[in-house]
């Protein structure tokens, strides 16, 4: 028999994606629990800059798809074969369900894996009342950590990820190029690792913002950006630079704030083909720069950035709230996304959450 809190619900509330820009607020069956796995109740789940492409632009694997990937909730339900001490208990959840047998999953390098599957692109994700998750997947957190803010878990994982990989030593000097979240959480974790971190972007609320949390900002958009890059760091430039846009302009200008044998980590996930300059590329050549590239996150048994953050969240590190701007509830959906396909246009605005049930 199942184990549950309460009675196992039949239908749930989803945004189901039907078609490219076809989002649809509807209700639909709540999946059977299956071996290993229970039913979490989400409360909160995240708008990541991949959601707006997935439902204005490339879509789903297939459609009909419930979008959605950075969420938390509580689970209610457990199969008969799971311990029934997790009921009740909050969790945010890894988003990537992997084959386990290629030779990436071999080594937990489940990022690499060759045959995947994964919440909210490839099946069904967060944007729904509830969702069957295997046990493998859960990251359980503290009670005190509110389910809004445990939804930036993978955001925050995949920024921890890239920072490690960045092999941020102290004394050294730090550039993120960005201000979207992953920019702010990059930030926020190497300025634990170093003194002078420094928020580079183009848009000046955002670096206003950046500086109200205490960060040295450099606006891209100046003409002078490389004078206030010298008066800040000296001639010699920056150490370690990640670059969190993925476009031609700023992934160039990352290769220029690195100095002489400079560490640069691209996580900017780009929309479109890519090319380099002679001059970028003489660059990298000439001051021995190192171009090293950042993936998802590290959910292995011995590194677990996963883990790392929910520490993070518990100890109170870092005030990951203030990264949320908005929140919407569900029958909201429409004024959400709205905001995030015209982010250009509109008020200042980092992470966009839809609150989808009624606990904090």
């Amino acid at each position: 028999m199942k184990k549950i809190i309460d009675e196992y619900p039949k239908e749930m509330r989803a945004l189901v994606l039907h078609d490219v820009a076809d989002l649809r607020l509807e209700t639909v069956p709540v999946p059977e629990l299956a071996a290993g796995s229970v039913l979490l109740k989400i409360q909160a789940c995240g708008i990541c800059s991949s959601d707006k492409e997935r439902v204005f632009v490339t879509g789903t694997y297939h459609f009909p798809t419930i979008p959605g990937h950075e969420f938390a909730g509580k689970i209610v339900a457990a199969a008969d074969d799971v311990d029934e001490a997790l009921l009740g208990r909050r969790a945010s959840v890894f988003p990537m369900l992997p084959c386990k047998e290629c030779d990436a999953c071999k080594i937990e390098q489940y990022a690499q894996c060759s045959n995947y599957n994964y919440f909210g692109s490839r099946c069904d994700g967060g944007f729904a009342e509830y969702l069957v998750v295997p046990v493998w997947n859960l990251v359980l957190y503290d009670d005190s950590v509110p389910y809004a803010m445990a939804a930036l878990s993978e955001p925050s994982a995949v920024s921890m990820h890239a920072v490690n990989i960045g092999n941020i030593k102290k004394g050294e000097k730090v550039a993120v190029v960005g201000t979207g979240t992953i920019g702010f959480l990059v930030a926020a974790f190497a300025k634990d690792l170093t003194d002078q971190v420094v928020i580079c972007g183009r848009s000046e609320n955002k670096l206003a913002y950046a500086r109200k949390l205490g960060f040295e900002t450099i606006n891209l958009t100046s003409d002078s950006y490389k004078n206030v890059m010298k008066s800040l760091v000296g001639e010699g430039g920056f150490d370690v630079v990640f670059e969190a846009v993925g476009s031609n302009t700023t992934i160039e200008q990352s290769v220029d704030l690195a100095g002489n044998f400079g560490r640069i980590v691209l996580l900017g996930n780009p929309k479109k083909d890519l090319k380099m300059e002679k001059n970028v590329y003489w660059s990298i050549l000439r001051k021995q720069k190192q171009i090293m590239g950042s993936w998802n996150s590290s959910y292995g048994s011995e590194v677990n950035d996963w883990a790392v953050v929910a520490d993070w969240m518990k100890k109170g590190s870092f005030d990951f709230g203030q990264l949320i701007t908005h929140r919407f509830t569900m029958d909201e959906y429409e004024k959400a996304f709205d905001l995030i396909r015209k982010e250009k246009e509109k008020e200042f605005m980092l992470k966009v959450m839809i609150m989808i049930g009624d606990e904090e």
